[in-house]
């Protein structure tokens, strides 16, 4: 019954925030333009000098059992991002922490602890692509992205209520084709389509429960669902606090 633990410790790492490398750029459409509305949505994620959190995640499989996990995330700006979540439950993943930062040439590191073994996992950029912690999230959905592209396109004038972004990543990224739908008040990206390089519909992103926290418009709910797998993650965010001054021990190994 359920859906076991074990099998989702091979990989993770959390965060919020898009880095854009400047790519082809067709049809502003309402006299806005694309990379202008990609760097607010940036902006968007990740407001204020930090953020910390309390955090739960709830998978549920292709037979509607779920199980949760809780923890706390702990996120800080500036021109050195880091973002650490540590696990409180269930017991085998308790203490368990992941930590991200981004160095000064863009590149993300991500180090997994695993209290049971006492090691640190480091997780490369040819493991993005990996399942975080077997969830229907990865790396490319949740890390410190550096989301390449070679064509971004703003689409559908007409339709007041939403930026229609489409973005074509580079060979290397793990999808064929990206669409977001990104909100014109407060440029949180509400729906995000993943479409595999054969075109096909593979995961969907919505971002609800958009509450003012300090000031900052914040999705405390985030889903994620594998379309042809049935399957779906659900971040829940509570107590959400910016501007608090993390201290440097909060993110400091392992």
């Amino acid at each position: 019954m359920g859906i076991r633990t074990v099998r989702w410790l091979g990989s993770v790492a959390l965060a919020v925030g898009i880095a854009l490398v400047p790519g082809a750029v067709r049809s502003a459409a309402r006299g806005v333009d694309a990379h202008d509305v990609l760097a607010r949505m940036r902006s968007a994620l990740a407001p204020g000098k930090d953020m910390r959190a309390t955090v739960v995640f709830t998978i549920a499989n292709d037979r509607g059992e779920t199980v949760k996990w809780t923890g706390q995330l702990y996120r800080r700006g500036g021109s050195s991002p880091r973002t650490r979540i540590v696990f409180e439950g269930p017991a085998d993943l308790r203490d368990t922490a992941v930590s991200v930062s981004r160095a000064d040439d863009g590149t993300s590191k991500t180090r997994l602890y695993l209290p049971a073994l006492r090691r640190t996992r480091i997780i490369d950029a040819d493991t993005r692509g990996e399942s975080f912690l077997g969830t229907d999230f990865n790396y490319e959905d949740l890390g410190l992205q550096q989301v390449d592209f070679r064509q971004l396109d703003l689409k559908d004038a007409t339709d007041s209520s939403c930026y229609h972004l489409e973005t074509v990543p580079t060979s290397a990224l793990w999808y064929g084709r990206v669409e977001r739908c990104v909100d014109p008040k407060s440029y949180l990206p509400l729906r995000t389509e993943y479409y595999d390089r054969s075109g096909i519909l593979w995961k969907v992103r919505t971002l609800s429960n958009v509450k003012k926290v300090d000031g900052y418009p914040t999705a405390t709910q985030i889903e994620m669902q594998t379309l042809p797998q049935h399957t779906s993650t659900t971040i829940t965010l509570s107590d959400v606090r910016y501007d608090t001054g993390l201290p440097d021990s909060v993110f400091a190994s392992p």
